[in-house]
C-alpha cells in the first residue's frame, strides 16, 4: 500500500503524497477498510481542471494516524470501481465525488443526490426511492418546515403506520462556503468558517485556526490551547442541554425541556463572559484568542456551570426514573452497532452505538493533549442510548471545566502568525459536539489557500437518522430526529 502517514494538525509537502495508478489507488484502499481505516475525506485537489487529482484521507484510530494517497483521473477517463456495496462507509463520498467533479464510481449500488435534489452526473434525472404494494403509501416531509427549523426534505414509504424506508434530500443550504474560502482574506476566512453550522461556531473555528496555525508553523500558548477547549465545551453542554430539551419536549415531557432551556441560558451566558458572544462568535482566530477572560468573568462563569451541575442532575435523576420516559425512549429508532460501524457514524451517536469513536482521545489536540477526557460509550443504539450519552457527557464537559478553570495556565492569549507555507497541506480534524470535523487546507506556490474541504459530522450521520426509521412507526420521526440533532447548514455548506 502506497499512503502519506501524517498526524493531525501535522503539515506535509504536497509533493510527498504518492499518486498511484487507479487500479493501485482502489486496491490499496480496498486493504485499509478492511484492516479497519475509517474513510474521513475523499475529494478532487484540483476540481477546476479536466485532468483531476483525487486524494483519500483514511484514520486509523488504533495508531491516531492519518495515511494519504491519490490518483490521476486522465479527461477521458474518469472511472473508478466503487467500494460502496463491500463498505457502505463509503456511499455518501462517492456520491458526492460524481456530483461535484463527475468521476464516476462504477457498480455503485444507489448513485443519488447530495447537494442537488433532481439530478445526478450533471444532469441526468433522480428519481427517489419508490415502494409498490396494496397498502403502501408515500408520505412528503417539507422542505419548508414550522417554525424556525431549516430546509430538508424527507421521503416515507410506509405500510400503514410502519416506516419500511426513509430517504432524505438535502442541499438547499448550499452556500459554496469551500469556494469562499479561498479568495477571503485571514479575518473573513475564520468568520465564514464559524458560520459553516450556526450551532458549531466553536467546533468549526477550531479545525480551522487549528489548520492554519499548523501551515504557518505556528504554536499558540498552553493557556490558549486551554481556553479554547473550555470554549469548546461550553459549545458542546450547551447543545446538549437544548438537545435534552427538545426530546423532552417531543415526548410531552414540558418540565424537563424548560429546565433544560433554562440552564442552556446559563451555559451560552457564561460563553457570553468569555467573548462578548453567547455562541462564540470571534472568541478563536489564528495565532490564539481575540479575548482573554478576566477574574470575575472566570467566577461567573464557575457560578453559572455549578448551578447547571447540580441542577441538571437531578433533573437526569427525574428524567430517566420515569415510566412514562422511558417507555418513549427505550427501544425506539434503533442503530446497531454493526450497521453504525457500517456506515460511518461519528460522534455521540455512534458511541450510543458502543462505536468507540471520539477525537479528543483518538487524535488528540489543543488542551486534551494533556488532560484527556474519558470516551464513554452504551450499547443500545436506541433514543435512550443517544439521550443518555448527551447526560453523561455534560457532566464529564462541566467535570473537564472547572479542572481546567482551577489552574488555568498563565501567558499570552495572542501569537504572531508566520506566513502559510507554500506547497503544503494539513488535516484538521477535532471533536465538535455532533462528532468528528475534518477540515483539509493546501497551499500553492505563492503559499496562498488552493483547496479547503470541509467534511462535517452531519455528513455521516443522515443516513444513521435513515436506518433508525426502518420498522418504527411514523410517528417517532420528530423523536428519532431530535435524537439525532443534525445540522442541514453543516452538510449544505
Amino acid at each position: 500500500m502506497s499512503f502519506l502517514s501524517v498526524q493531525n494538525h501535522r503539515p506535509f509537502h504536497i509533493s510527498d503524497i504518492p499518486v498511484i495508478s487507479v487500479s493501485e489507488f482502489e486496491n490499496s484502499i480496498r486493504q485499509s477498510l478492511q484492516a479497519g481505516f475509517r474513510l474521513i475525506s475523499l475529494f478532487a485537489l484540483n476540481p477546476e481542471k479536466s485532468e483531476k487529482t483525487v486524494l483519500v484521507v483514511l484514520s486509523n484510530p488504533l495508531t491516531s494516524s492519518i495515511s494519504l494517497t491519490a490518483t490521476q483521473f486522465s479527461k477521458d477517463d474518469h472511472r473508478f470501481n466503487s467500494f460502496a456495496s463491500d463498505f457502505p462507509q463509503t456511499n455518501y463520498f462517492e456520491c458526492e465525488l460524481a456530483e461535484e467533479n463527475l468521476i464516476i464510481p462504477n457498480g455503485h449500488p444507489w448513485l443519488r443526490p447530495v447537494r442537488k435534489q433532481s439530478t445526478v452526473l450533471g444532469d441526468q434525472p433522480y428519481s427517489l426511492y419508490q415502494m409498490e404494494g396494496e397498502e403502501v403509501h408515500e408520505v412528503a416531509v417539507g422542505p419548508i418546515h414550522a417554525g424556525v427549523i431549516e430546509p430538508g426534505h424527507f421521503r416515507f414509504q410506509c405500510h400503514g403506520e410502519l416506516v419500511y424506508h426513509l430517504e432524505i434530500v438535502l442541499g438547499y443550504q448550499k452556500r459554496g462556503i469551500e469556494n469562499l474560502l479561498l479568495s477571503a482574506n485571514s479575518r473573513q476566512q475564520t468568520i465564514l468558517c464559524e458560520s459553516i453550522a450556526g450551532d458549531t461556531t466553536i467546533g468549526h473555528s477550531m479545525a480551522h485556526v487549528l489548520g492554519i496555525e499548523a501551515l504557518a508553523h505556528t504554536n499558540v500558548s498552553l493557556k490558549t490551547q486551554v481556553l479554547r477547549s473550555i470554549a469548546e465545551e461550553l459549545e458542546r453542554v450547551a447543545m446538549h442541554l437544548a438537545g435534552l430539551g427538545g426530546i423532552a419536549n417531543d415526548i410531552g415531557y414540558a418540565i424537563g425541556a424548560s429546565s433544560y432551556g433554562r440552564l442552556r441560558t446559563l451555559v451560552i451566558n457564561g460563553l457570553a463572559l468569555f467573548c462578548g458572544s453567547r455562541f462564540g462568535k470571534g472568541f478563536l482566530v489564528p495565532g490564539g484568542l481575540q479575548f482573554d477572560p478576566d477574574e470575575e468573568a472566570i467566577e461567573k462563569l464557575k457560578s453559572n456551570l455549578t448551578t447547571v451541575l447540580n441542577d441538571v442532575s437531578a433533573i437526569n435523576l427525574v428524567l430517566f426514573d420515569s415510566t412514562s420516559v422511558l417507555a418513549r425512549l427505550d427501544h425506539t429508532g434503533t442503530v446497531t452497532r454493526e450497521w453504525a460501524s457500517e456506515i460511518g457514524m461519528v460522534g455521540p451517536a455512534a458511541r450510543a452505538s458502543g462505536i468507540d469513536l471520539d477525537t479528543r482521545s483518538q487524535f488528540p489536540y489543543g488542551a486534551y493533549r494533556y488532560f484527556p477526557i474519558p470516551l464513554i460509550t452504551l450499547g443500545t443504539g436506541d433514543v435512550f442510548a443517544r439521550t443518555r450519552i448527551r447526560a453523561l457527557e455534560i457532566e464529564d464537559s462541566i467535570r473537564f471545566i472547572f479542572e481546567q478553570l482551577d489552574n488555568l495556565p498563565a501567558g499570552t492569549t495572542q501569537t504572531k502568525v508566520h506566513d502559510l507555507q507554500p506547497d503544503s497541506g494539513v488535516i484538521s480534524v477535532v471533536e465538535g459536539w455532533r462528532g468528528e470535523i475534518v477540515h483539509s487546507l493546501f497551499t500553492g506556490s505563492d503559499g496562498k489557500l488552493t483547496r479547503y474541504k470541509i467534511k462535517d459530522p452531519s455528513f455521516h450521520n443522515w443516513y444513521g437518522l435513515a436506518l433508525a426509521l426502518r420498522n418504527e412507526a411514523i410517528s417517532d420521526f420528530p423523536l428519532c430526529n431530535k435524537s439525532f440533532d443534525l445540522s442541514y447548514a453543516g452538510h449544505d455548506l
